[in-house]
């Protein structure tokens, strides 16, 4: 990366344009889910064992 960071305005911008966003509901995650025939783990990644190998598996 160059090392550079966007300014305050655009760090502000960028929240308000996401804080505007749809969010998806689990409903719409697990269809999609079963679509792309994966499954998602609903743990916090922050609070996994750390194993930066570990990978979910797929259903």
């Amino acid at each position: 990366m160059s090392g550079l960071k966007p300014s305050p305005e655009a760090q502000e911008w960028g929240k308000r344009q996401a804080a505007q966003s749809p969010r998806w509901t689990d409903q719409k995650w697990e269809r999609v889910a079963t679509i792309l025939g994966v499954a998602i783990n609903p743990t916090d990644p922050e609070q996994d064992s750390g194993s930066a190998d570990h990978m979910p598996e797929a259903a």
